[in-house]
């Protein structure tokens, strides 16, 4: 017997013409510790995040710097029996303080995942919000620093998925019926 996890199921227009895809990331990124999510309460539907709950008490906290310093990225990996997915995320800090120090070496030994806000909305916004980690978390993977500052840089950082592991999926979309109900669930994390 063969077994076939998944199969393709409809096809896709992968163009709109005259419409070309918005490249780019805003200037937030909201990071939740790992364990802080409420696996029971979030719904997840067809890889889309429609409700994103934290534990009683927790909060996530907002990453914000220049528009475009933040670049997301993912990559396939080919197993011998499956494929999985690397979630990276590299992040400029344009800042040389105590704050932004502490900040970063918090990030040592954490687990968490980042919710990135794509230039790009989608028809409808559905695709505004990406979360990066989902499955196995994201951790501080590389941190460079140089006193040249080239670009203004101070600190870089990429936080991706660990070397064992992986994602199921792309990062999965968060949208909640619409931009204004998704937006507002994002900031109560926040709140």
């Amino acid at each position: 017997m063969t077994w076939d996890c998944t199969r393709i199921t409809n096809g896709l227009v992968g163009v709109k013409c005259n419409e070309p895809t918005i490249p780019g990331t805003g200037s937030r990124v909201i990071l939740i510790n790992y364990s802080d999510i409420d696996r029971k309460l979030s719904t997840i539907e067809d890889n889309v995040i429609t409700l994103l709950a934290l534990k009683q008490g927790l909060k996530g906290y907002e990453f914000v710097s220049l528009n475009n310093s933040i670049v997301g990225e993912i990559s396939y990996n080919k197993t011998t029996y499956f494929g999985n997915w690397q979630h990276d995320l590299t992040l400029r800090i344009f800042a040389k303080n105590d704050e932004a120090k502490k900040f970063v070496n918090k990030l040592n030994g954490s687990l968490v995942v980042a919710v990135v806000e794509n230039k790009e909305n989608g028809p409808n916004g559905e695709v505004k919000y990406e979360l990066y980690g989902w499955d196995a978390g994201l951790e501080l993977n590389e941190a460079t620093a140089a006193t040249e500052m080239a670009e203004s840089v101070v600190y870089q950082f990429k936080l991706g998925s660990g070397t064992n592991s992986k994602e199921s999926s792309l990062p999965k979309s968060v949208f909640k019926t619409d931009l204004t109900q998704t937006e507002d669930m994002l900031n109560s994390l926040v709140a």
